[in-house]
């Protein structure tokens, strides 16, 4: 329980206004709504008899009989003004619980947010996107934890004061009759540690569920032109059913144990209506209890039921929150594998001078027990191409991002100038970084928006040389709105070489000292690719350049070839050293050359006509 309230408070103390006028506004209400039931009472005795009865609270006695002073409209004025009263508490109450409800969702989702932003690649193999978004959307949604953060725990805890102030007021009128009432309590206790651990179960299972179905749509959105191309539509479709069909019986499961235990808890309660009908009853009958008296008694058992509703709500809603605070949590306490360092030392001036060094460098993934990379010792100095090339699985791409620190190693050392990359401040690490994945990744925005990237200080001027150099304005002319013409998420709307192109312009735009390419050149055709590396040398000859690649006009450019096979250096230098050893990277070389010569696939040329056909 105590883990559950140190997570709430976390939000909670930032609205310690709205948490005082949620616990204070709660008691003033139960307080206004007890009082009109003995002013009722007071009511019927007089009618009846002329005179009233006391309970055995002296101070309330001589509240009500000093505002009173046993008048009949007098006790109605005040009945119609506590009313009045208790309702503008009340309003004020609810409206600050649906302000909290909605404001309390927000920041859930907000700190998930934030908190995937700072994982590592190992966060992302273990949670499916589909499974992410079913966190940040449906587990915090309205129904789920976001009602139960404020309405559920404010009305439990406004409904538990008026149980216990009705509960006074019925024994200082008549506590035999009280304790008559109470009798259905223990039976609710009994059902609620029963049905805890089903209901905690079914809303697990149920949750898991709904990830799957969002994961599955989400591949199957994501994947869409490779199942087209292989006519597998029918089979994404069963697919579909099939989880959707699992979510269908795990949500009937879950619906049908918390409608049948919250039914039997909100219902089992007004057996209590009927014992006070008998025993009320009879205690008239024997001269014991008075028509008013008898009045307030059910008032105050009336008062009780929608409580006790609350109360079970709140058990069982509480059930399903703990299920969805479980599934952030473990998102929360999922260690991120780069953790910024906001003391370390930040770059001024006019940026590194660019001397990567790996230093006997392993990495692996926790759990893991072989290396992806093991031993790694070269350096890459100012200015210098340094090409990583082997066999697929190698550890290239690992190698080139431990250098902007997308991960750490788990021994050795990454220094940039002599420094170890830990010792940076991360952001402003990454500032003179320009890294373009195999993969370049779109938005769904303008071009002008995806090369810049949120950074609105970059000039139209160095915005127009990064395009330039990237080999990206020939295609821009070719768009019907230039720099503003809209591309769909990842860049569907484009070609392959274009988003590559694309990639590139937002990497040159920040003027980064060091540049990381992996295998981001695949889709450029030989020309293209010249005018590229001739440009870069051009404008950035001191710009620090890694790249990840097979192709032969590329390797032949780097100055330095790195090659790695099981994540160990086995070949290191220049490119005709390196064939003159004909080692490893002369086969893969000569293998490369010889599949090229065979046939290799078509360069992309595709353009966009001014209507934003592709044409080739």
């Amino acid at each position: 329980m105590m883990k559950y309230i140190k997570w709430f408070w976390k939000y909670y103390k930032n609205h310690k206004r709205a948490l005082a006028v949620l616990l204070i506004f709660s008691i003033f209400s139960a307080m206004l709504l007890t009082i009109q039931p003995l002013l009722l009472k007071n009511i019927f005795d007089l009618v009846k008899s002329g005179e009233t009865t006391t309970v055995s609270l002296p101070y309330v006695n001589e509240l009500i009989e000093r505002l009173g002073g046993n008048d009949i409209g007098n006790y109605v004025l005040m009945l119609v003004g506590f009313a009045f009263l208790w309702f503008l508490v009340y309003v004020i109450l609810v409206g600050h619980r649906a302000y909290m409800n909605v404001r309390l969702e927000m920041e859930f989702r907000q700190e998930c947010f934030d908190a995937v932003t700072t994982k590592g690649p190992d966060f992302f193999n273990k949670f499916t996107t589909g499974d992410l978004v079913t966190r940040m959307t449906d587990d915090v949604g309205h129904d789920k934890l976001a009602w139960f953060a404020c309405s559920g725990i404010f009305r439990f805890y406004e409904s538990v004061i008026l149980i216990l102030f009705s509960l006074v007021m019925m024994l200082s009128i008549h506590p035999m009759l009280t304790l008559w009432t109470t009798l259905p309590l223990p039976v609710l206790v009994f059902i609620y540690i029963k049905s805890s651990t089903v209901l905690d179960k079914r809303f697990d299972f149920l949750q898991k569920k709904i990830s799957k179905v969002n994961d599955t749509m989400e591949a199957c959105f994501s994947g869409i032109r490779v199942i087209k191309s292989y006519v597998k539509e029918k089979d994404q479709r069963m697919r579909f059913a099939n989880v959707a069909d699992k979510r269908q019986t795990a949500e009937i499961s879950a619906v049908k144990a918390h409608t049948v235990i919250e039914s039997l808890w909100m219902y089992i309660w007004q057996i209590g209506i009927v014992i006070i009908l008998l025993g009320g009853g009879y205690y008239i009958i024997n001269g014991t209890l008075t028509i008013g008296e008898f009045v307030a008694f059910d008032s105050f058992v009336l008062f009780m039921i929608y409580p006790m509703f609350d109360v079970g709500n709140f058990l069982v809603k509480g059930l399903r929150a703990a299920v969805s605070i479980k599934r952030l949590v473990e998102i929360e306490n999922h260690e991120p594998m780069v953790v910024n360092n906001n003391d370390g030392k930040k770059i001024n001036g006019d940026g590194p001078e660019g001397r990567v060094t790996f230093e006997n460098v392993h990495f692996r993934f926790p759990g893991m027990e072989r290396d992806i990379l093991d031993s790694l010792n070269f350096t890459a100095e100012p200015g210098e191409r340094v090409a990583l090339v082997g066999k697929v699985g190698s550890g290239k791409s690992w190698a080139a991002r431990l250098i902007p620190q997308l991960v750490n190693p788990t021994e050795g050392k990454v220094t940039l100038d002599g420094c170890d990359l830990r010792e940076y401040d991360v952001r402003n690490l990454r500032r003179h970084i320009g890294y373009v994945p195999q993969e370049p990744i779109l938005f769904s925005d303008t071009m002008e928006n995806n090369i810049r990237f949120g950074r609105d200080d970059i000039s139209d001027e160095t915005l127009n040389w990064a395009i330039d150099v990237a080999q990206l304005r020939p295609d821009l002319n070719g768009f019907p709105d230039g720099l503003k013409t809209m591309i769909g998420v990842r860049g569907m709307s484009i070609s392959g070489g274009q988003k590559q192109r694309l990639g590139l312009a937002r990497a040159l735009v920040g003027q980064p000292k060091i540049l990381i390419l992996d295998d981001c050149t695949s889709a450029l055709d030989a020309d293209t690719e010249a005018l590229l590396w001739d440009g870069l040398h051009e404008v950035m000859p001191d710009l620090t350049c890694f790249i990840v690649s097979h192709r032969p006009a590329t390797l032949e450019k780097a100055d330095k070839i790195v090659v790695l096979d099981e994540g160990k250096i086995v070949e290191e230098g220049g490119h005709i050293d390196l064939i003159l050893k004909e080692g490893l990277y002369c086969k893969l070389y000569h293998r490369i050359m010889l599949e090229e010569a065979v046939g290799s696939p078509k360069p992309d040329k595709t353009m966009k006509n001014k209507n934003g056909k592709k044409t080739e």
